[in-house]
């Protein structure tokens, strides 16, 4: 008799245990909104920047290629907006020792960053931005784009062109 009472409680101890952990078990919910925008799709190629002779080393800025000037710009309507770049700039390397371009800020309100920042740097070995660039505040913002290039050796004038896709991202909790 007492193993069969003992038997019995064990079990309905055994059903308590299930029914407690069922109660206790609750669900964790994090809500995340996320809204990527492609803000341009650039496409440099050289002919727009300019004969370059092979072994030549060449610094183009806003002031001596106008294309170059507010190439990117973007208007916020909240602050921590994240810009990326995406290229394939990579792909230059067999016509290319360098391929720099540098992303600087030239239209800023408010910002932590200031006009003349560099924001990004691209390269061969590093096309796009690992994280984004953190436009801090709301408003209108503009960039330059400064690129230094030196030419391999080539048998022929080679046509070159680099695609860069630059897409703003914001993430609210």
């Amino acid at each position: 008799m007492k193993r069969r009472t003992l038997g019995i409680s064990l079990i309905i101890f055994s059903m308590l245990i299930v029914s407690v952990s069922a109660f206790v078990y609750e669900q964790a919910s994090n809500t995340v909104t996320q809204t990527i925008v492609e803000v341009a799709n650039i496409t440099l190629d050289q002919g727009t920047l300019g004969s370059i002779s092979e072994g030549q080393t060449i610094l183009y800025t806003s002031a001596n290629t106008s294309s170059l000037d507010d190439i990117i710009s973007i208007t916020t309507t909240q602050a921590n907006v994240y810009l990326h770049f995406d290229t394939d700039l990579d792909g230059q390397s067999s016509n290319y020792a360098t391929y720099q371009i540098l992303v600087k800020a030239d239209t800023v309100q408010g910002s932590t960053i200031i006009t003349g920042d560099t924001i990004a740097t691209l390269t061969l070995a590093s096309p796009d931005t690992a994280t984004g660039v953190d436009l801090d505040t709301a408003g209108a913002w503009t960039f330059d784009f400064e690129i230094t290039t030196t030419a391999n050796s080539v048998s022929s004038d080679t046509p070159t062109t680099v695609n860069i896709t630059v897409s703003a991202e914001s993430t609210s909790t």
